[in-house]
């Protein structure tokens, strides 16, 4: 018979961080509100396979009022009910232990509610260095309800609540005969909050003296984070080290695993037997997941430091910072938790806009995130940076690619907030009320907690945009081989002949290298790939992309990520790039047809804007369908962004080439 334990609490309290030291999953946790936006379900590490945990997203009463805190309501209410788990059912509270008086309420109401419920008190480590005395036993006596100390980011506890949670299966009822002698929700509440502040008086004590506790400090810090002048420029300044560390830090690791492809495609080369797997291994499936997984250390240099920023408990205060700049445009403090998420993957920040309770401005907050520059974009926007911004140059003594990535995060933001007010335009005046949610304490973040949110991301992003990669490589590189050109025939058979030479001069090589090209070339021109990204080439060409580009962007609408493998499989098996050079080299000498180059300043600047306003990725728009309940809002947000992102790239591409003439 299975057991079911829902671990319920206010965002913030490490729920989260709770049920990944109790399941062994790697669930993300971030110090702010509405970081959890669904349910996870995991089993008990090591335990009963029958014992099912289910981390809720974080809900602060038994009034749901935004989306994910009536997800919470629903799994408990629906649950209690389920005759398959009558009996069976147990909450897990998780409170903090410097934030007692306002946590303890849930866990009351839960309780008069017929639930039944257990407590852990997590952060324990900070309420002892605030100097806060909890005597848990006698909190534990006045509630009638198990109760547990612990610090989940640090381990402390989980043997015990472990322990507890199995021994859950060995009885054979769980309910609490409790009924709800409340008339009214409100009358509930209430009375939870007496017997919580009189259980509290007799239980805890708080400290006297001196003693600088943790949020007193946070206090004194937001004193200077929050001024008006200095508040946005230390956010601006974060900012820009965070961009400007994606090349600093990330070029160099980002060469070394290239050339670790290199040397792999090579060996690969001359070990595979056949000219045909040699080329289908070689210059299909590597050529397009290494282009992409030359990235990754951007993206691990990324996630770490919005990590860190999130984990520290700073991003919340940004939000907070943004919430008065963001009501002209018929937003609030609310958005910033989508948005957030979104700068990892609009999916995410897609599900989270469930914890905004007014439905325009929920609807809006989805509408608006896959504007965020997302991960999926890093290996594009840094691709194109590197190939056509000298790394050397420099602005105002600043790094020139450091603040053009600055700027394409700002540019996504003002775009974004330039459709609100579109979207403003159509609605009623707006109420704002301040936005719920509780600013959590500076804590440093701790180091498994980060490693798993790392780890989870960068492994997630690159087994996703893998699994993509790898089958459009195949077939991209099937349509680009395919039918031969009769052309290549004679440069074929000289190439076999020279390769049947044992020793080869330099002259010899250097010919048989561009003997190589000729054949490559020849036969792309006559493929099949090449005949459709004709096709829809002249769609393309206003804003300056050729039939190469024109076929990345096409398929970079299955993940934008697919864009950098796709011109990576393309450059191998058209000979214009060897896997040594890499592909920012063969995009900054590739040639057109009048042996121009292919492409400029004007095309960079277009590709920039274009992908950092249309909406590339049909995940993405799936879940728009899933979340508004239609195809109203995917397919006018597909279509809207893309006439935007069109008209601006046309102007940035005629724009940046009547300034370069």
């Amino acid at each position: 018979m299975k057991t079911v334990v829902a671990i319920a609490g206010r965002p913030n309290t490490g729920k989260t961080t709770l049920f990944n030291s109790l399941t062994g999953l790697s669930q993300r946790v971030a110090n702010f509100a509405g970081c959890t936006v669904d349910s996870a379900v995991g089993n008990l590490s090591g335990g009963d396979e029958f014992l099912e945990i289910v981390d809720l997203p974080g809900t602060y009463s038994l009034r749901p009022i935004s989306q994910d805190e009536k997800i919470a309501f629903q799994f408990l209410e629906e649950s209690s009910r389920d005759a398959n788990l009558r009996g069976r059912f147990f909450v897990l509270c998780v409170v903090e232990a410097s934030n007692l008086a306002k946590d303890l309420a849930l866990v009351e109401a839960l309780k008069v509610r017929g639930y039944s419920v257990g407590v852990v008190i997590n952060m324990m480590d900070e309420a002892r260095h605030n100097g806060i005395k909890i005597d848990v036993a006698g909190l534990s006596e006045e509630l009638g309800l198990p109760v547990f100390p612990a610090a989940a980011r640090y381990g402390d506890g989980i043997l015990e609540i472990r322990s507890f949670i199995a021994s859950l299966t060995e009885k054979s009822d769980l309910s609490l005969k409790v009924g709800n002698p409340f008339s009214s929700i409100d009358e509930e509440e209430n009375s939870s909050r007496v017997r919580v502040d009189a259980a509290l008086a007799k239980t805890v004590s708080l400290p006297g003296g001196e003693i600088l506790s943790t949020v007193e400090r946070s206090i004194k810090i937001d004193r200077k984070l929050f001024h008006p002048v200095w508040g946005p420029l230390i956010l601006a300044a974060t900012l820009f080290l965070v961009f400007e560390s994606l090349f600093a830090l990330g070029r160099p690791l980002s060469d070394a695993l290239a050339s670790f492809f290199s040397v792999g495609t090579e060996w690969l080369r001359t070990g595979i037997p056949g000219s045909f797997l040699s080329s289908l291994v070689c210059d299909g499936i590597l050529a397009g997941i290494s282009a992409v997984a030359t990235f990754i250390p951007q993206i691990a240099i990324l996630f770490t430091l919005i990590g860190f920023l999130e984990q520290s408990g700073y991003l919340p205060r940004a939000g907070a910072m943004l919430d008065r700049a963001f009501r002209p445009f018929g937003l609030d403090g609310k958005v910033f938790v989508p948005f957030l998420s979104s700068f990892a993957c609009a999916i995410p920040g897609v599900m989270a806009a469930r914890t905004i309770a007014d439905e325009k401005k929920r609807l809006a907050a989805i509408f608006l995130c896959p504007l965020m520059t997302c991960s999926a974009r890093i290996p594009i926007y840094t691709l194109i940076i590197a190939a056509f911004v000298p790394a050397s140059l420099k602005l105002f003594g600043l790094s020139a690619q450091a603040l053009v990535m600055a700027g394409l995060y700002a540019f996504g933001i003002v775009a974004a907030l330039l459709f609100a007010l579109v979207l403003k335009l159509g609605r009623a005046e707006d109420h704002f009320t301040v936005p719920l949610t509780v600013l959590p304490p500076y804590r440093f973040p701790h180091l498994r907690e980060m490693a798993i949110y790392v780890w989870v991301r960068s492994s997630h992003f690159l087994l996703k945009a893998g699994r993509i990669i790898f089958t459009i490589s195949i077939i991209l590189w099937a349509l680009a081989s395919f039918p031969k050109n009769p052309q290549s025939a004679p440069i074929k058979a000289e190439i076999a002949s020279m390769r049947s030479s044992r020793v080869l001069s330099k002259a010899s090589k250097a010919k048989l290298a561009d003997l190589q090209f000729q054949e490559q070339s020849l036969n792309l021109e006559s493929s099949l790939l090449s005949h459709i990204g004709k096709f829809i080439e002249p769609v393309f060409r206003p804003i300056g992309y050729d039939w190469r580009v024109s076929v990345a962007v096409i398929a970079s609408l299955s993940a934008r990520e697919v864009f950098v493998g796709t011109l990576g499989t393309l450059f191998s098996v058209s000979g214009e790039t060897e896997p040594s050079q890499g592909l920012i080299y063969g995009l900054r000498h590739a040639r057109n047809a009048a042996g121009g180059p292919a492409y400029s300043l004007a095309t960079a600047v277009s590709l920039l804007i274009f992908f950092a306003i249309a909406l590339q990725c049909l995940s993405t728009f799936i879940v728009v369908w899933r979340e508004t309940g239609g195809w109203k809002w995917p397919l006018i947000q597909f279509s809207s962004f893309f006439v935007a992102a069109y008209s601006l790239s046309w102007m940035g591409f005629h724009l940046t080439s009547y300034l370069m003439r």
